[in-house]
């Protein structure tokens, strides 16, 4: 995994080289830089590096690929700054965060949402009147429960509006029932999230056509978790120099007088060559980005391990309604019950898809190994790639007695 991030910052570098100095001019001169609508691609496999919550980022997609390209050159711009911001967030704020992220059962990816939302600062505020760590609105915060008087803004309280923004995620996603879309909707609204969704006839947040904004705000996301946990893979000096050329150049001639300060910015758009060797370098080096993002890549390790592991001990029919037995390979709290390591679970199968070769399983009771007493706990299985309901039916040879073992990740309902 790690060497397949390596390869896939190089290729970035690459492509951030070849495409800044050509896009310079038209984006100047339009604003922005253009995000590209994704096209569905179901031939291509999906790669198991780059995701959020476990969900994965389909960047065998050519557009989605250029789209993250884009937030992370935009989000990696200051070095310095962002190496002690970083250390900041990880030592002061994360570790308030975190806790109160697992209490509620929600991904810790969304950490890297109040570092997009607010840059962890409690008196961040935007034109709309969004406020606080989480950005939220007056009425949204009274609705949680926090505190908005003339004296107390408890939206600038860390501790009590993550609590209150953790309560509103849990509204999305049980509205939703995806992490992605939960932070898409926490910026563009539960409603024009479903809207979309319904008039779209699409669920994914990735080929969703949206206002800039919400197209925009899941690529920042997952820009910020890559740079936090692989800073060196992005802050390098070929990237720095690729994304701040234009600016240092311009920097460098003011000083040496070679233009004066109030040289006004260049406008139109640069003549090329027909036969132009850079066109030709970036071309080849988009080629080169998708070609290894979209190589099938080996699944090498587990990208969402759920809140209990159990292993089949008896395994039932793969048909709706049937029961299967589990036993848990470790302890777990769940709230106020204490699960053991060896008690046994016991699921029926809620549903069975052949096609995709997925098999989704629901906890019915649990028996302790100790006293034998059952107790109530709903647990749904989950894909340990995705961190989704439903997981690959197990070989032939994990069904029969005293074959391999097959172990399984558990999320609580």
């Amino acid at each position: 995994m790690h060497q397949q991030r390596f390869f896939f910052s190089i290729i970035l570098i690459s492509f951030f080289s070849s495409t800044v100095a050509t896009t310079a001019l038209a984006q100047r001169k339009s604003g922005g830089i253009v995000r590209k609508l994704p096209v569905r691609t179901a031939s291509i496999p999906k790669p198991a590096g780059i995701n959020f919550c476990g969900e994965p980022v389909p960047v065998e997609s050519g557009a989605v690929a250029h789209n993250l390209s884009m937030a992370l050159m935009r989000n990696v711009s200051s070095q310095q700054y962002l190496m002690n911001f970083r250390r900041r967030a990880i030592a002061q704020y994360f570790p308030i965060i975190e806790p109160i992220l697992k209490k509620y059962r929600i991904p810790d990816d969304f950490k890297y949402l109040a570092v997009v939302e607010s840059g962890l600062q409690a008196d961040a505020v935007s034109h709309k009147g969004a406020l606080g760590y989480w950005q939220l609105m007056p009425e949204t915060a009274t609705e949680l429960g926090l505190k908005l008087t003339d004296k107390v803004d408890e939206r600038k309280d860390l501790l009590k509006s993550t609590d209150a923004a953790c309560r509103y995620l849990r509204i999305l996603y049980r509205n939703l029932g995806s992490w992605t879309m939960v932070a898409a909707a926490y910026n563009g609204g539960i409603g024009r999230m479903q809207s979309h969704m319904k008039k779209q006839h699409e669920t994914n947040y990735y080929f969703l056509s949206m206002n800039q904004e919400t197209s925009d705000y899941l690529y920042k996301i997952v820009a910020v978790k890559e740079f936090f946990q692989f800073p060196g893979q992005y802050l390098t000096s070929n990237l720095m120099a690729s994304v701040n050329s234009y600016e240092r150049e311009r920097a460098e001639a003011i000083a040496r007088g070679i233009i004066p300060a109030e040289e006004p910015e260049p406008v139109g758009f640069a003549i090329e060559p027909k036969e132009s060797l850079e066109l030709r370098f970036e071309s080849a080096s988009v080629d080169s980005l998708l070609g290894a993002l979209s190589r099938p890549k080996p699944v090498a390790s587990t990208l969402f391990k759920g809140d209990v592991q159990a292993e089949l001990v008896k395994p039932g029919k793969i048909a709706i309604g049937q029961t299967w037995q589990f036993r848990l390979t470790e302890g777990a709290q769940i709230g106020d019950q204490k699960l053991g390591k060896n008690d046994l679970l016991y699921a029926i199968v809620d549903d069975v898809d052949q096609r995709s070769g997925q098999l989704f399983l629901r906890s019915v009771k649990l028996v302790s190994a100790a006293g034998q007493q059952p107790y109530s706990v709903t647990l749904i299985c989950l894909n340990p790639q995705t961190g989704l309901a439903g997981v690959p039916l197990p070989k032939a040879d994990q069904l029969k007695p005293g074959g391999r073992t097959w172990t399984v990740g558990w999320k609580v309902l």
